[in-house]
């Protein structure tokens, strides 16, 4: 697979494997949590607290990819997105 294979694949994955009411619901309660966090212990907890859930979710997503044979088979909550014919 070439590099710029790879990445279309990535990108067409991010943008199809959630739904928009999903990411709506999911950004409000990042905000949410991020908001509380700031009142609560500041901006330097905040920025801790991006960094960690930035290590966490890298780690989520390589587990994924790599569980689920870079996107081309089910896995735990992920569910196999038919890719267009030139991203397979």
């Amino acid at each position: 697979m070439t590099l710029k294979a790879f990445f279309k694949r990535e990108k067409y994955v991010a943008l199809h494997a959630q739904s928009f009411r999903f990411r709506i619901v999911k950004y409000l309660v990042i905000f949410g949590i991020a908001y509380a966090v700031y009142a609560w212990k500041g901006l330097e907890s905040l920025g801790l607290l991006f960094l960690f859930l930035t290590v966490v979710a890298l780690g989520i997503h390589f587990l994924f990819r790599w569980k689920t044979q870079a996107w081309t088979k089910s896995w735990g909550p992920y569910t196999y997105i038919p890719l267009p014919p030139d991203e397979q």
